[in-house]
């Protein structure tokens, strides 16, 4: 039991001596050829940010600056109906997971802009998604109470849909 830790240390050793050497060895280069390696030991904490991705809570704003939204033709009736839309559901990572499968913005953003569109057929009542092309599919209602509580329904029923499916071009209910 007293040497209970010693074939952690020397499969960490091994790892990050062994496996990972080349490739540390290689970054270590690359830094050194561009002056950043005197100025990353200087100021480490300066770099931090940068290297090291911490999940922040999101808020109203990350969410709103990540979407660019489709809307119909300004004075036109449909774009009458998207601008008395507001959004209000759970929460704001619930919105994001319904309309990307991921529960936080990514270090890089997303591999396109996430969109948000309209969906003016009468008959749907609930949110949809493309996980894929990270768009959001908002339904129109007659009252903001009507919309307000089948978004949330929507959105907050999906997860357990979304579990173990894997990304296609259909659009998710």
């Amino acid at each position: 039991l007293e040497e209970k830790d010693s074939p952690v240390r020397s499969a960490v050793e091994f790892i990050v001596n062994g496996r990972m050497r080349d490739a540390h060895d290689q970054l270590v280069e690359g830094f050194k050829t561009l002056g950043l390696l005197k100025e990353l030991q200087k100021n480490p904490t300066v770099f931090h940010d940068i290297f090291v991705c911490q999940e922040k809570p999101l808020t109203a704003r990350d969410l709103s600056s990540l979407f660019t939204v489709a809307y119909f033709a300004q004075g036109s009736n449909r774009r009458a109906l998207e601008n008395q839309l507001r959004m209000m559901v759970h929460s704001l990572k619930d919105v994001l997971v319904f309309t990307s499968g991921a529960s936080a913005i990514p270090p890089l953003g997303f591999p396109c802009q996430p969109e948000i569109q309209f969906l003016h057929d009468t008959k749907k009542i609930y949110p949809e998604a493309n996980t894929c092309g990270v768009v959001l599919y908002l339904p129109l209602h007659s009252s903001y109470e009507a919309f307000k509580t089948f978004m949330t329904e929507g959105i907050l029923q999906a997860p357990s849909f979304l579990n173990g499916h894997e990304c296609d071009s259909e659009r998710l209910h």
